[in-house]
């Protein structure tokens, strides 16, 4: 028995520009053939798919669901995302006890070829090839991914069955989806840390909208203590001069007593001074000849001022 070819691996990066058309109209990761066994409706099966658009058509009940839940389960997809059985082993054949499905990919070029083979039996059991070696079937899922393939993502992958959740899925999820689906891994991280920016920039907005607001009411409260401020200021100005012309009030007393003594030394000075006056008068007057006048006319000059006689 020969010994199983060594498993290939594709070997353009993830993240890289999308691989161009080759000769043959292929992309790496196109499915070109697909082969089923025992596999529900199927005894046996091979088509190729083309390069393009490929329609399955067929009457109610000749297959045509059980192809796409082929490529699904065969590109190690759950049975869950299929909206029918919950386990691998509803989907061979009645009657039989295993089945497989086998799924070559297209690779770097024409003549490459990745085969993908999923065994499953009733026993709910899954055996996994690649290019004919047995593998795990992470090693299935990280060659799957490296050509983009997503049978998890509605926006890419879309069953009968959950066409009804797809048409749920809201505008963030959809968009969500279609950056998974678009291929580019960082797009849907880019997409993350733009929501966290996001996030942080409306927290910074409330933020700002709340320093604004105290900022505003720190201002009003400002204003509200200068006018306070200005009240004391002023109070204390009237303050310290009623209490300057309170100090002031006994000099005012002292100035008026003062003024009224003088007025009253003036006045008497005044008065002494026409008393001394009239004294120098009469002195001086008193110094002329003394004229003797008989006591009988000084009687009579009496009589005669008095108005009557003696």
């Amino acid at each position: 028995m020969a010994a199983p070819r060594a498993t290939k691996r594709p070997k353009f990066a993830s993240g890289a520009a999308p691989p161009q058309r080759g000769e043959d109209d292929y992309v790496p990761g196109n499915i070109v053939e697909i082969e089923l066994f025992n596999f529900m409706t199927y005894d046996r099966l091979v088509c190729c798919p083309g390069p393009r658009l490929n329609l399955v058509v067929g009457p109610n009940g000749s297959g045509k669901s059980s192809l796409v839940c082929a490529i699904a389960l065969g590109l190690a997809g759950d049975p869950s995302i299929l909206g029918r059985a919950s386990s691998v082993g509803a989907f061979v054949k009645r009657g039989e006890v295993a089945g497989h499905v086998k799924i070559s990919l297209r690779g770097d070029t024409a003549d490459d070829k990745i085969c993908v083979t999923r065994k499953i039996d009733t026993k709910n059991k899954s055996e996994w090839l690649l290019n004919g070696a047995t593998v795990t079937k992470k090693e299935v899922i990280d060659v799957i991914k490296k050509f983009n393939i997503q049978v998890n993502n509605l926006t890419q992958f879309l069953p009968q069955d959950r066409v009804s959740e797809f048409a749920k899925l809201s505008p963030i999820q959809l968009l969500e989806e279609t950056e998974k689906a678009v291929g580019d891994p960082d797009l849907p991280i880019q997409h993350r840390q733009l929501v966290e920016r996001s996030k942080e920039l409306k927290a910074f907005e409330v933020a700002i909208r709340q320093n604004e607001q105290t900022l505003n009411n720190l201002k009003a409260l400002n204003a509200e203590q200068e006018r306070d401020v200005e009240r004391v200021r002023l109070r204390d100005n009237l303050l310290r001069k009623a209490e300057s012309m309170k100090k002031k009030v006994p000099w005012l007393k002292y100035d008026m007593m003062k003024k009224e003594f003088i007025e009253v030394i003036q006045e008497k000075e005044k008065i002494a001074k026409q008393e001394m006056e009239e004294a120098a008068r009469v002195w001086e007057d008193s110094k002329g000849p003394i004229e003797y006048v008989p006591w009988f006319q000084k009687v009579s000059a009496v009589h005669f001022w008095n108005g009557h006689s003696f």
